[in-house]
């Protein structure tokens, strides 16, 4: 209500400090210049006095959204005793039509933007213009999926199911906007749509909506059902990645947000929002490193230190986490049953990982390419891709072991319709080439060795340590600290906040360790 407000004198706060002097300078050259101003009919609005509001402080209210968490109202069945949702218009659905409304004017005027500069076609300068969409898209997704996770009913299939997204199918016509905003389509349209010119901040954006959509149709463990989301999602980002028009920037944020999606991070971190609202970049580093609250607030608003998400205070981002949990399990199996196509599957995404991260060219045929690949001089790229196959797949991907057994059979025609002729290969070649790379990197791997055993001594001492100082005062000052376990928060990233709740449960930081709480009550002595 304040942001849309004609009250000059509510709208004037909310302004910074440098805009609302630019404003009042504006106003009194116009008053000052009599002759050339224009004059008012009776129909005619006063330049002057239209409200104004600056688009940074509409990116920060749109991101604001993210950390809304409202569910509808819900009664009891007097026959069965089992909550009952009442019919009535979910409570952030109002907030989801002004969220899209916001999006379709940002993309709109980037697209008249676009078209005023196709005479020149430079864009430069275009990037400090794109600040609301990316906000609006991350909001957007995450109130879609708070309505989809706080309903009774929940259709899993309008998300991702019916296809695979991924071939370019249309949703049938006269579907309603909040329902086109809960599909992944909606999002891969955004970024595909080549009659505008994008920033590499709006697709980024996309896709992180496109992530998240996926994983989350996966919340719920449906027999008979395999969890396909995080596979379609890493697929879709890849597949960008490959692009020859796709920036590098924008190349190493899609990899940064694959390895979100497989740490689940995606949807509580809001990586592109973070850094795409503003403009600033030691606010955006604040608030992507503290959350919007501060780094004193925890992990439950969106810090990158503190990582838990729970379904009372992020019930969205804990659908996305359960989702891609689920997804990535299935990116693990073992295989032990024989492999199928989701396996099939899993392995061709494997092998394009592979022989991107290393360099290759790659194509559709088995055989790599001479011509080097994006990652040939990209080394950040190649880092982060390293690090993704490292976190999926930290001894063997089993998947493409079990697939390349099946280059025995080369030629038959069930060879080709399980697609293992996309699967690498590995030749007599490259196995003497990874005899050398192996003999030589001999010594290095001695002294990665010597150095693990040399911090897994030291993690001993300390334990030694502290047993030592057990047995004589404690109470002397800067006694060694216990080694903390990895614990559930640990698991799920929250290494700060493990750390700090075994130090107060043991009462090692200095606090008091309260384990129970005695309630007494006095008797009354008074009459009445």
């Amino acid at each position: 209500d304040v942001l849309v407000s004609g009250d000059k004198a509510a709208v004037g706060s909310l302004l910074l400090h440098h805009e609302e002097d630019k404003l009042k300078r504006k106003q009194s050259r116009s008053l000052r210049d009599m002759t050339h101003r224009r004059l008012v009919g009776p129909n005619d609005d006063d330049v002057s006095n239209l409200p104004y509001v600056s688009l940074s402080l509409v990116a920060e209210a749109l991101l604001a959204l993210c950390y809304v968490n409202a569910r509808p109202q819900s009664d009891f069945d007097p026959t069965t005793g089992r909550p009952i949702q009442v019919k009535t218009e979910h409570p952030i659905a109002p907030l989801m039509k002004s969220c899209r409304s916001w999006l379709d004017w940002d993309l709109e005027r980037e697209r008249i933007r676009t078209e005023a500069n196709r005479g020149n076609l430079s864009g430069v300068g275009d990037a400090c213009n794109t600040n609301i969409a990316p906000c609006a898209i991350t909001a957007l997704c995450h109130m879609t999926l708070l309505k989809q996770c706080t309903t009774t009913v929940v259709g899993n299939s309008d998300l991702t199911k019916g296809g695979d997204f991924a071939s370019g199918s249309k949703r049938k016509s006269g579907v309603d906007e909040l329902d086109e905003s809960s599909t992944a389509q909606f999002y891969i349209n955004i970024f595909d749509d080549r009659r505008v010119a994008k920033s590499d901040a709006v697709r980024a954006a996309a896709a992180q909506a496109v992530a998240c959509i996926c994983c989350a149709a996966d919340r719920n463990d449906t027999p008979n059902t395999e969890p396909m989301g995080l596979l379609l999602s890493l697929e879709f980002m890849l597949d960008r990645i490959l692009e020859s028009t796709t920036s590098p920037g924008l190349r190493l944020t899609l990899a940064l947000l694959m390895m979100d999606a497989c740490t689940g991070k995606i949807c509580s971190l809001q990586r592109v929002g973070s850094f795409a609202g503003q403009g600033r970049l030691c606010g955006q580093g604040a608030r992507f490193t503290n959350g919007p609250l501060g780094s004193s607030c925890g992990g439950d608003n969106g810090s990158s230190i503190l990582l838990t998400v729970a379904d009372s205070t992020l019930p969205a981002a804990n659908a996305v986490n359960d989702g891609a949990r689920r997804g990535l399990r299935a990116l693990k199996d073992t295989c032990k049953e024989g492999i199928n196509q989701t396996q099939a599957r899993v392995a061709r995404f494997a092998s394009r990982l592979w022989r991107t991260m290393n360099g290759e060219a790659v194509t559709s045929g088995a055989s790599p390419s001479n011509a080097g690949g994006i990652c040939a001089h990209d080394c950040q790229l190649r880092c982060q891709l390293v690090a993704l196959w490292q976190w999926i797949w930290p001894r063997h991907c089993y998947q493409v072991m079990r697939s390349q057994s099946w280059h025995a059979v080369e030629g038959t025609p069930q060879y080709y319709a399980m697609g293992m002729d996309q699967v690498i290969k590995t030749t007599v070649e490259e196995r003497d080439a990874a005899a050398l790379d192996d003999q030589a990197l001999t010594e290095l791997g001695k002294a990665v060795e010597d150095e693990i055993d040399k911090q897994k001594w030291r993690g001993e001492m300390a334990s030694e340590a502290y047993s030592n100082c057990k047995k004589e005062d404690m109470t002397v000052v800067g006694q060694p600290l216990p080694l903390v376990k990895k614990d559930e928060a640990w698991r799920l990233g929250g290494w700060v906040a493990s750390t700090s709740q075994q130090r107060r449960a043991q009462g090692a930081d200095g606090g008091s360790a309260v384990t129970k709480i005695r309630l007494l009550v006095s008797k009354s002595t008074g009459t009445a």
